[in-house]
């Protein structure tokens, strides 16, 4: 997925259907093909709004300026051969293998799961939860609803965390923390703590040398435990590359809950 389009959904969610910012976006979205090819005054155009007005629609989805809108614009499935995206990895195993032998492998994970769990990992994690003020949890796309899923999960035994769908506030944030906030980063590649991987030629990220708070990395990349930025990594183990990462987020939040929930009520003993 481009950044642009993960940056347009966001807006979706994120405003009122009768807002000008929601009525560009969709337009956007709808005519997403054609945008590279079209000049500023033409998408104004378009959207029935004023060129200032694009201009500034731009800017407050985070690129500096048209040229980089329109160069983020064009959707090229797979564009960076990313073996994990998603219609590779789990469209074309089941367009290839069919239904049963998907659910198979899933079934196979979960089994997996519970043989391969690092408890010790979590329950370090879970007692950060407790001691730690501040907690954010961010991932991106797939990785974000594991953030989502935690913060709800959590905020129904009173712990309360903070996320972001915006990935331009996740960096913000990220890199402004202090030593009292702690950080969970979903990553099933790993690779969101080293560079923008939905963005042209996959720039490197400088938020993770500047931040001072407590990272925690919830991953399948074994080789980032050894990464200097990270403080703390939790592993997923998978049976087969096909990465059911959203399946398995979901588990490991509930277990970390869990964990989280068990030291809460035995504060003290």
């Amino acid at each position: 997925m481009s950044i642009l389009l993960n940056r347009l959904l966001v807006i979706l969610n994120d405003e009122k259907l009768d807002s000008i910012y929601y009525h560009i976006a969709f337009t956007l979205l709808v005519n997403l093909d054609r945008i590279n090819t079209m000049y500023i005054a033409e998408i104004a155009e378009l959207c029935a709004v004023s060129k200032s007005m694009i201009s500034k629609f731009v800017r407050a989805i985070g690129f500096e300026d048209y040229k980089e809108f329109v160069a983020a614009a064009p959707f090229i499935e797979n564009k960076y051969r990313n073996d994990l995206n998603y219609n590779k990895n789990i469209m074309g195993y089941l367009d290839n293998n069919g239904i049963d032998s998907y659910l198979n492998i899933i079934k196979d994970d979960i089994v997996n799961f519970e043989n391969s769990l690092d408890m010790e990992s979590i329950d370090e994690l879970a007692l950060d939860l407790i001691s730690y003020k501040y907690v954010a949890a961010f991932g991106l796309l797939y990785s974000e609803t594991a953030a989502l899923d935690l913060q709800t999960k959590l905020a129904y035994n009173k712990k309360f965390i903070v996320t972001h769908l915006n990935d331009v506030k996740q960096d913000e944030y990220i890199m402004n923390a202090d030593e009292k906030t702690l950080i969970i980063i979903f990553s099933n590649s790993g690779d969101y703590i080293d560079k923008y991987r939905m963005s042209e030629g996959k720039p490197k990220k400088s938020c993770f040398y500047k931040t001072k708070a407590k990272v925690v990395l919830i991953t399948s990349n074994e080789k980032m435990k050894d990464d200097p930025r990270v403080d703390l990594c939790i592993p997923i183990c998978y049976t087969t590359n096909i990465q059911t990462h959203s399946i398995m987020f979901q588990l490991l939040t509930d277990v970390i809950t869990h964990r989280y929930r068990y030291f809460v009520r035995n504060q003290g003993e």
